[in-house]
């Protein structure tokens, strides 16, 4: 799976929003600032957000944008979703015929499971694990590392 820059970005602008939430809605341009992007950008992500529910919009002098919704209730497969449409496992057109026809329907089926696989991992995660301070997941390669410690 690759993750767009759009949401990923779209992610970390909910992170921020959720570290903010005692301050109540945050202006477009405070998240440009803090991701680093475009103020322009930063709009387009959060008016995205917005039209899926996962943060809300005030206009005005006192406006701005905030989560409508708890940390843990906010997953990372909804941010994704909001931005890039549906997670899923769509194979290129490849003209199969006859025996590779079998072929490619056993590899989309092997990857139908791995984006349910995906899914469920996004479904999972929330942006309250996001702002925690240790990473979630332990890659292998690091399993040698923490062993010597």
């Amino acid at each position: 799976m690759k993750l767009s820059k759009t949401s990923a970005q779209a992610a970390l602008a909910t992170v921020y929003l959720a570290t903010k939430q005692d301050q109540g809605f945050i202006q477009a341009r405070q998240v440009a600032e803090h991701l680093r992007i475009p103020t322009d950008s930063a709009l387009k992500i959060l008016q995205a957000l917005v039209q899926h529910g996962l943060i809300e919009s005030r206009l005005g002098r006192s406006g701005g944008y905030r989560l409508t919704a708890s940390p843990k209730l906010v997953t990372l497969l909804q941010i994704i979703e909001a931005i890039d449409g549906p997670v899923t496992a769509a194979l290129p057109a490849v003209n199969a015929q006859g025996h590779l026809d079998h072929n490619l329907k056993m590899l989309q089926n092997a990857c139908d499971h791995v984006a349910k696989q995906i899914r469920q991992q996004l479904q999972k995660t929330t942006v309250a694990d996001l702002l925690q301070d240790e990473p979630l997941y332990v890659s292998p390669a690091s399993y040698s590392r923490i062993k010597a410690t």
